[in-house]
């Protein structure tokens, strides 16, 4: 990772809008036909999920921008992307695991499969602090459509929205 100077960089904008905003985050969400992901899954054996991330992470690594990433008052440059899942852990609770992109599927299902596994056993979340992390929300054993909540000092509200 590297710091960059944000005046130099096409997140300029974004940065200065970020710095003083208590809680910057706002989440865009598009519901998606995964159909033939689904029989992918089923027909490889592979877990549904992994793939979701996976493409999550395929999408993500095209695009500069998911690389960059303001850090205290610095904007850093990720060398390496990671995708983050939920994880029900064995006492019935959600952990959290950061899994490392690769663009190899069978790589980062190796990867998906020990890690969530170690989190899930350990109750520990798994975190990964030199690389760029995908936020991920599939949350176990939860049946909801969508919440995205943001609060900034722009806007001076906090809202949430729920989609179906």
């Amino acid at each position: 990772m590297t710091e960059i100077n944000p005046q130099e960089s096409r997140r300029a904008e974004a940065y200065a809008l970020w710095l003083h905003a208590p809680m910057p985050m706002l989440t865009f969400f598009k519901t998606l036909d995964v159909t033939r992901l689904l029989r992918y899954s089923h027909r490889k054996g592979l877990k549904f999920n992994m793939l979701m991330c996976w493409c999550i992470g395929q999408a993500a690594s095209g695009i500069e921008e998911f690389y960059t990433l303001p850090v205290g008052d610095k904007l850093i440059r990720y060398d390496q992307l990671a995708v983050n899942t939920i994880v029900l852990n064995k006492d019935g609770e959600v952990s959290s695991c950061d899994v490392p992109f690769s663009p190899d599927l069978a790589q980062f299902n190796r990867d998906y499969l020990r890690l969530t596994g170690q989190v899930r056993e350990s109750c520990k979340n798994h975190d990964l602090e030199d690389s760029m992390v995908i936020g991920t929300s599939a949350l176990a054993q939860y049946s909801i459509d969508g919440a995205v909540g943001m609060y900034s000092g722009i806007f001076n509200n906090p809202f949430m929205i729920w989609s179906k």
